[in-house]
């Protein structure tokens, strides 16, 4: 009875989640997405990388193909340039952090601007008052004495300091040094320090026309082709029936690999990869997979044994356990162990989402979760890592089912 149930329960949340999943795709918000009606073909073989190819194989239903070419060169000056920009702008920041400090701690002291104020090439002019309360500039050059009223130059107002044109940095000059100014070490300098301000601006200005003339050749279609072909379809149905169908008559070769992804969710590098290449890796990760499953109970063990207090105390480096408390003994022999096993158990997502990503099997970040999760599971229900295996080594009786499951419950919960 209780079989029947579970079965029907199943079946019934499985046809919810078929009806929620086609709702979903038919809405006007995913409908209305480009990449919900186009397909990537993974392993596209040399001949078949042509638009007219593509659309010999499709037919009519085609709207656009992409053929991503090589760009390692636009994607490194790319990457150069968005880090020089994240340099400029700290420095930037940096500098007017410094500058209002400074101003702040003028203008309470009542200081002025330490900047020259005069114009270049003017001399200050002397002057002569005379008893009327006159002024009268003295000139060694000219005979001629002119007479200034006393309230004309008093009323005149003083002038503003006057900025530099084209200086980085001017209205900040009023208040820091220039040697407070950021600086920095560049490995392109060999390693003498520049001002961090105008070097990345130089920097930029040089960056710039670069990337503009690899767009210009990427666009052109210059470069090595990658074996993968992004194709738009002008409806969902003719996506989806070209996602189900063989385009190629040899295995491992052009198969659609998604529908739907977006291209912040695709794993560029991956699709530099051969169907050779995909195999070579698939049995890399499994292998890996299971030396890690074999050998990993090793530490798992080691972190069995602390459960046996009488074993440790038999080591001469711990025999001070056997003067310790019966409380204490029994928190190391029943915690200990749970924490360690629960800690061992946290770290095999992080080494699994390593070598899944130095291997870079997979093309899409989903996917790329979703095997993660897969192999973990795969690597929770061996014997080998069950933690009663665990218990029967270091000669502790079975644990309840509830603690028996506790670490295999957090190592799920470290994957999300």
């Amino acid at each position: 009875m209780s079989t029947g149930f579970i079965l029907y329960l199943i079946s019934r949340e499985c046809v919810y989640f078929i009806n929620v999943r086609q709702a979903y795709l038919f809405s006007p918000y995913y409908a209305s997405r480009l990449s919900s009606r186009t397909v990537l073909f993974s392993c596209v073989p040399g001949d078949m990388q042509s638009d007219k190819k593509i659309r010999m194989i499709f037919g009519d239903s085609v709207k656009n193909v992409w053929i991503p070419r090589e760009a390692e060169d636009l994607d490194k000056l790319v990457g150069e340039r968005e880090q020089t920009a994240n340099r400029l702008e700290k420095a930037e920041l940096l500098l007017i952090r410094k500058a209002n400090k400074a101003y702040r701690k003028n203008l309470n002291a009542g200081l002025t601007p330490s900047m020259h104020t005069q114009d270049v090439g003017e001399k200050p002019l002397d002057v002569s008052i005379s008893s009327d309360g006159s002024v009268s500039p003295i000139s060694t050059k000219s005979p001629i004495t002119q007479t200034i009223p006393a309230t004309a130059l008093i009323a005149t107002p003083p002038r503003a300091p006057v900025m530099p044109p084209d200086v980085n940095g001017s209205v900040a000059a009023q208040w820091i040094p220039a040697e407070n100014r950021p600086r920095h070490r560049p490995l392109a300098n060999y390693g003498r320090r520049v001002d961090t301000i105008k070097w990345t601006r130089d920097r930029l200005k040089v960056l710039a026309p670069k990337i503009s003339k690899l767009r210009r050749q990427y666009r052109k279609g210059e470069g090595l082709a990658i074996p993968a072909v992004f194709v738009e379809f002008h409806t969902q149905v003719d996506a989806q029936a070209a996602y189900q169908t063989l385009a190629h008559h040899r295995a491992n070769q052009m198969e659609p690999e998604i529908i739907g992804v977006r291209p912040q969710e695709i794993i560029w590098p991956s699709l530099y990869m051969s169907w050779m290449q995909r195999i070579v890796r698939r049995f890399l990760v499994q292998g890996f997979v299971t030396v890690l499953v074999i050998f990993w109970a090793i530490p798992a063990a080691l972190a069995g044994f602390i459960s046996n207090i009488k074993f440790l105390v038999k080591i001469p480096i711990l025999s001070w356990l056997h003067y310790l408390p019966s409380v204490l003994l029994d928190l190391i022999s029943g915690l200990l162990p749970a924490l360690a096993l629960m800690w061992l158990m946290s770290l095999v997502p992080g080494i699994l989402r390593c070598m899944l990503s130095y291997l870079r099997w997979w093309y899409v970040l989903t996917m790329f979760s979703l095997r993660t999760r897969s192999w973990y599971h795969y690597r929770v229900k061996s014997r080998t890592f069950r933690p009663e295996f665990l218990l029967h080594l270091s000669g502790r009786p079975s644990l309840p089912d509830h603690d028996r499951h506790v670490s295999c419950v957090w190592g799920a919960a470290a994957i999300d």
